[in-house]
């Protein structure tokens, strides 16, 4: 290579790094064409197995149990199951069994006759029914009661359905999908769910991973969800290498939930155009030091012990201290307001009376 080739090539990578920047934050967020799962985002070898158990469990008709901490998409995988199925023309219903009560519960699945209980003013078809022919998807299902299990194990051994208040039973074709982000078969040891239900609804299990075990897809999510943030809040702006780099190596307890919230506050608060900086995150995602502090607050805390130390050796005079720093006296007066180091006068008034009693006690000792 010839020796003046070097500057030349160092010139051409600063003005294409940018632009190369630019089509590789295109492509990222961009979903390939053909992709049959484009909400599940991910790269990592286990969102890969997750994706390929996905397309084989929507082949086949049994049963499927999604496994997985809150937050990392269960029922993503439970939509997506039901799209590539041969019900994905058929309705898609879902319930969640903690945020209901018990006696609602089971109206809510089963469906309920006039009169059946109180405010039941009209009859009611319930999910089994609506869900006829698609899939029924049963979220937080340790949470289901004991009442409400033993009906729904009839209702899948002898394919029917019979609502409140009535003896009549309605026949239904529905594909049942259940989620739990504890382990089940703590749960059957623990006496709170009966053994042979868990049977017929762990088929086909699959189980999505936290977000903490898959950080090569954190760029990607938070790309995801930066641009449909950012269209919605009217920003132009976008993160930074170091924002990106925040985000991956934080944990995230609360998965992809937590991101998406993280990213959505992010663009509220980003400028109109330019670069999100990493300040702008929260402390503890920012990232911090061994001893609990980031960056900025260690920096903060060094510029003041030495600034006070420095005070301390010159006896408290800001002009030896700030040739000693390096600053000029003017200079130094704006980083002591800036650490909270008190205001010129106090700080004056502090240094007068203290050579005073050093000179006062010199006369007593003379």
């Amino acid at each position: 290579m010839p020796d003046d080739a070097l500057p030349v090539l160092e010139v051409g990578a600063a003005v294409a790094a940018p632009r190369r920047a630019a089509i590789e934050a295109e492509q990222v967020v961009r979903t390939p064409v053909g992709d049959p799962l484009p909400e599940l985002i991910g790269v990592s070898a286990v969102m890969t197995a997750v994706r390929q158990t996905i397309e084989r469990a929507a082949r086949a008709p049994f049963s499927v149990l999604i496994e997985g901490e809150s937050g990392v998409g269960k029922e993503l995988v439970a939509r997506a199951i039901h799209r590539l199925s041969v019900r994905g023309g058929r309705p898609f219903r879902d319930l969640n069994c903690a945020a209901l009560p018990d006696e609602l519960v089971e109206s809510e699945l089963f469906g309920h006759a006039r009169g059946a209980f109180t405010g039941a003013v009209v009859e009611r078809c319930g999910l089994f029914e609506e869900a006829d022919g698609g899939t029924l998807f049963l979220d937080e299902l340790p949470d289901l009661s004991a009442r409400a299990q033993a009906k729904l194990l009839r209702v899948i051994q002898q394919r029917e359905v019979r609502r409140l208040g009535e003896t009549r039973s309605r026949s239904v074709d529905v594909r049942l999908i259940a989620a739990t982000n504890r382990s089940m078969q703590e749960v059957v040891a623990e006496r709170r769910f009966r053994p042979d239900l868990l049977y017929r609804l762990d088929v086909i299990r699959i189980c999505v991973p936290p977000l903490r075990d898959r950080p090569e897809d954190i760029e990607l999510l938070a790309r995801r969800f930066w641009k449909e943030a950012a269209s919605l809040v009217g920003t132009r702006a976008t993160l930074s290498r170091c924002t990106l780099g925040a985000l991956a190596r934080h944990t995230w307890p609360g998965n992809i939930r937590e991101l998406q919230n993280v990213i959505s506050a992010l663009a509220v608060a980003a400028p109109p155009r330019g670069t999100v900086r990493a300040t702008l995150l929260q402390s503890d995602i920012a990232g911090r030091e061994p001893g609990g502090r980031s960056f900025v607050e260690a920096r903060r805390e060094f510029e003041r012990h030495l600034v006070e130390i420095t005070l301390a050796r010159t006896g408290g005079s800001r002009t030896q201290a700030a040739a000693r720093l390096g600053l000029s006296r003017q200079g130094l007066l704006k980083l002591m307001v800036r650490l909270g180091l008190g205001s010129a006068g106090s700080r004056r008034g502090l240094t007068v009376a203290g050579r005073t009693r050093k000179r006062s006690h010199q006369g007593v000792d003379a």
